[in-house]
């Protein structure tokens, strides 16, 4: 058996064993128990009430539709989330919220895990260890089974974006500018990895034009069959979304107060900046930058940190030195495992998230400094006479 096949079985054991710990640990018993009260019922009463002729950005109507529909109670007077996210899920409008529930459930998995599969096939092809590990994250990691449980977006955007980076590691810079459309499900979460996406591409105008002509193809559907949402959209739930979440702006005004916590979280943004433009390398590049997107989102909850796995495995395909390289991965995908559900248990004791934002902040520190040194070597290694020379970007 070669290294890349004993990897290939390495990733679906890791995989399997996910699947057996979301079924006989319970969360998919809880999954099933809150059919009607996660957020897919959420997502999904959207692209209902559109379905039956019901208006989700109506405040005098909405919470009354929403009862109706037997989902989710909104915690917002008009529908949560952008039109274009209604728009998307009408094809399962059409079906009841059970058999939609499980679609979305076994096909988001199954796209995540091809798809993640693909992106370590391109970048640590033979390490059996890495792909057992990023196998068994993506459902025992606690992004990976929160999010299923609460019928999350996590493991489609997983999917569309290791996608979208395995077609630009190709040079397939206008394929991979149409699957990053995907992101506007969630735009808050890849502000600044699509902004390494841009950096890194080969050709970034047939990117940004494949891209925005694209993205600006699903707002605009989402305008003209709800052109009054913004308005209401903006007065209700925006308020709402960036008072409270596991962002670090929010984790640090929560630490230091405001105005020095939210000075401090830009002032970290900012620092993420110029130490990503400074990674030499395609892969190096958006490891940080994409774990930056994670790190400085302004809105997230802990189940978009499953996100992680692919700054991770970029860092391992990165790393010339594959002991460093494993070490790293490893490392992160043992903090997603072990200290994510420490940080949501406190959480869930504090009846606030915001802590967890602390996580990923630490993963883009980690990773950093794992890529820079291993830079700052090989720059040094070139100087001194004699020296072999160093790898190419």
């Amino acid at each position: 058996m070669t290294a890349e096949r004993r990897a290939d079985v390495a990733f679906l054991i890791g995989v399997f064993i996910g699947v057996a710990f979301i079924v006989i640990a319970g969360p998919l018993d809880r999954r099933i128990e809150l059919v009607h009260e996660n957020d897919f019922s959420g997502f999904w009463a959207g692209a209902r009430a559109l379905v039956i002729g019901a208006d989700p950005y109506d405040a005098a109507t909405w919470r009354d539709t929403v009862r109706v529909l037997g989902t989710q109670e909104p915690n917002t007077s008009v529908y949560g989330y952008v039109p274009w996210v209604a728009v998307a899920l009408v094809p399962l409008a059409l079906l009841p919220l059970e058999t939609a529930a499980w679609i979305w459930m076994v096909g988001g998995v199954a796209l995540a895990a091809i798809a993640l599969r693909a992106l370590l096939r391109a970048l640590v092809p033979a390490d059996a260890v890495l792909h057992f590990a990023f196998g068994l994250a993506l459902l025992v990691s606690q992004p990976g089974f929160h999010a299923l449980v609460l019928g999350q977006w996590s493991f489609v955007l997983l999917a569309a974006l290791c996608a979208a980076i395995v077609a630009l590691r190709a040079g397939r810079d206008r394929t991979a500018g149409i699957i990053a459309a995907a992101f506007l499900a969630k735009p808050q979460l890849f502000v600044w990895t699509s902004l390494g996406m841009l950096v890194t591409a080969r050709d970034r105008i047939r990117f940004v034009i494949a891209g925005g002509l694209t993205g600006l193809a699903i707002v605009a559907l989402g305008w003209f069959v709800l052109p009054g949402w913004l308005a209401a959209w903006s007065a209700d739930v925006a308020p709402e979304r960036l008072s409270r979440s596991a962002s670090i702006t929010v984790a640090l005004r929560d630490v230091l107060g405001s105005p020095l916590g939210l000075g401090v979280a830009l002032a970290f943004i900012a620092a993420g900046i110029a130490i990503a433009l400074r990674a030499r390398g395609h892969d190096a590049r958006l490891a940080l930058w994409s774990a930056l997107g994670v790190a400085g989102a302004p809105y997230l909850w802990s189940y978009d940190q499953l996100l992680l796995l692919v700054s991770l495995a970029l860092a391992g395909g990165a790393l010339a030195d594959r002991r460093t390289a494993r070490i790293v991965a490893l490392a992160g995908i043992a903090a997603l495992l072990v200290l994510a559900p420490l940080l949501y248990a406190l959480a869930v004791a504090r009846h606030r998230e915001s802590f967890s934002a602390f996580l990923p902040a630490a993963m883009f520190v980690g990773l950093a400094v794992a890529l820079l040194r291993e830079r700052a070597t090989e720059e040094v290694e070139r100087r001194e006479p004699g020296a072999s020379p160093a790898l190419g970007d």
